[in-house]
């Protein structure tokens, strides 16, 4: 995956249709700096073709310098190229303000490389594969992104749709395979996992960026899809808000967030404010011990007739006994995932379903439909 003046300008992977991006500074429109293309490039957008060694955050190097413009419980700012910085290739240029902005390995980044997301790109760098529905070779994330958004793939085709926080890509796949135009966006390293899986797809544009401050127009959007996201941001209403701000009047949303605990209470709420405190690398080894003790306890509580489900919410491990997953070996894998998932994220911002309709009616949207599923709240609606 390369990036040239076509995709700054809107035509993403050398398809028409994606709307153009913009400086998050002054909104003045981007270009590549040297305007040419970079060559041929791996499966992460490394130049030569061979993906080498990487970093437990997807990334090779150390972190960028103090000098990143990091706005607290506001999240990162657009990331300046430094000292000249291209990052491997064409530097993105506002031609309003000025600001750069490096490419890295391909993918556009307007954030710092470290941030509060690292232990998601920890998670999935490891698990790149895991939740892809062509290696699990069942449809469970596009069950889960059909049902939730109640659309068709059909209803997505050659719409723009921008999904929030891609992680290793699961439903990005799924939405590049209905013929959608995609741009798909992660705040951690976890975009080149993204990369890595469906940077195939021609309909696809990648970027690394802040929630809070998107190198994009608004009310550019036909859809906006953001699933097991938001929570984990550090100002859930204001996350919710500008993805509204960047979706078409007409345009169609879908956006799920954990239920506040009193709809869903689970043991791990008690342990996750030790958890959430540690470094990424030091925790997920111990998940990795955990889980398989855990495990088989949950799935013998879960199969109490009648109260199984509110009995495994007891222990503390993330079970996927109901996706009818083909082997105990893949259901450790995910088990694994979601257990760190659930424990390793700085911010976790369960919310209210009356909170949730509220925020709703003061953008004005319409037709919205709010379920709760398992632990989450799934809202769609229109603008």
């Amino acid at each position: 995956m390369t990036f040239t003046d076509d995709m700054a300008g809107g035509t993403g992977t050398g398809v028409t249709g994606h709307p153009p991006l913009r400086c998050p500074r002054c909104g003045g429109a981007l270009h590549a700096e040297d305007g040419q293309d970079a060559g041929p490039r791996g499966p992460y957008g490394e130049p030569g073709g061979s993906a080498g060694p990487y970093g437990p955050y997807g990334e090779p190097g150390g972190s960028a310098g103090s000098r990143d413009d990091v706005r607290g419980a506001g999240g990162p700012r657009g990331q300046e190229a430094q000292d000249g910085e291209q990052d491997g290739e064409n530097a993105l240029r506002c031609s309003g303000c000025g600001a750069g902005y490096p490419v890295d390995r391909g993918i556009p980044r307007f954030v710092p490389r470290d941030g509060y997301a690292d232990g998601f790109g920890l998670q999935w760098t490891r698990h790149r594969l895991t939740q892809l529905d062509s290696h699990v070779g069942m449809p469970i994330s596009r069950d889960r992104l059909m049902t939730a958004g109640g659309w068709s793939a059909g209803d997505l085709r050659g719409r723009t749709v921008l999904e929030c926080g891609s992680g290793a890509g699961r439903f990005t796949e799924v939405l590049c395979e209905t013929g959608a135009l995609v741009t798909s966006f992660d705040l951690s390293g976890a975009v080149h996992a993204n990369a890595a899986s469906n940077g195939r797809f021609p309909n696809l544009r990648l970027l690394r960026a802040s929630v809070y401050e998107l190198p994009l127009p608004r009310e550019s959007f036909d859809v906006v899809v953001c699933l097991g996201v938001i929570q984990h941001t550090p100002d859930v209403r204001r996350a919710f808000t500008t993805l509204m701000g960047h979706l078409k009047p007409g345009g169609r949303f879908c956006v799920d967030v954990y239920a506040a605990p009193i709809a869903y209470p689970h043991l791990r709420q008690l342990i996750r404010p030790f958890t959430r405190r540690m470094p990424p690398e030091r925790l997920y080894p111990l998940v990795e011990r955990a889980v398989p003790r855990l495990l088989p306890l949950s799935t013998a509580l879960s199969a109490v007739p009648g109260v199984g489900q509110g009995l495994a919410r007891l222990v503390p491990v993330a079970n996927h006994r109901h996706l009818g997953l083909k082997d105990a070996g893949t259901e450790l894998e995910w088990s694994v995932l979601d257990t760190f998932d659930w424990f390793s994220p700085r911010y976790e911002k369960p919310q209210f379903r009356r909170t949730i309709r509220r925020w709703t009616g003061e953008l004005g949207l319409r037709e919205v439909s709010i379920v709760r599923r398992r632990g989450m709240y799934v809202v769609r609606g229109v603008k």
